[in-house]
């Protein structure tokens, strides 16, 4: 299995919390807001709140500033981060109905959230990959682990099986055609 920057699983680990999420949507809905009143909606402690709004903000997805006393968040992409534009753009599509899309988004990024799964998505991004080829793919991994992996693959809606082989399906959300093409 090929090494991979940190950069796309940590990402997407970050984006498969789902408080993370509500968080960016408030922000979407409400940009400007400070950390009280983010931890106020969301229902959540301001600790709780500052410690998830600054793992967002270290993916490049936030831009923090002070205003007063009071530390405010935006939904601002770090420039220094070159894929931080596109997916805040992919995130606010997918987040803009709230409740479910959190969900969904959640689902999404959790199954690119580490490397062996990152690796059998490529494997799938040459064509039906059987079992036994994505194990190949994903170093060798016992049978019990690709079937989790599988899973939650198929859960955020990576991959499909199609008989006895695993397909990559055609990217139906905004998330998705998003990262696809970084894989």
């Amino acid at each position: 299995m090929t090494q991979l920057h940190p950069t796309l699983w940590r990402t997407c680990r970050a984006l498969s919390g789902v408080v993370r999420l509500k968080l960016l949507h408030l922000i979407f809905a409400h940009p400007g807001q400070n950390v009280t009143q983010l931890a106020e909606c969301a229902g959540i402690g301001v600790s709780d709140a500052s410690q998830e709004l600054r793992r967002l903000q270290s993916r490049g997805l936030l831009r923090r500033s002070r205003q007063g006393p009071s530390v405010v968040f935006e939904p601002v992409p770090d420039p220094q981060v070159p894929t931080a534009a596109p997916l805040l753009k992919a995130l606010q599509l997918a987040l803009a109905n709230g409740g479910a899309g959190i969900e969904l988004v959640a689902r999404i990024a959790k199954g690119l959230a580490a490397e062996r799964r990152i690796a059998l998505v490529r494997a799938l991004r040459h064509g039906p990959q059987t079992s036994g080829q994505l194990a190949l793919a994903a170093g060798r991994t016992a049978h019990s682990n690709l079937q989790k992996h599988v899973a939650v693959l198929k859960g955020g809606g990576w991959i499909a099986q199609e008989g006895r082989a695993f397909v990559l399906p055609p990217p139906r959300h905004p998330l998705t055609a998003t990262l696809l093409p970084w894989l």
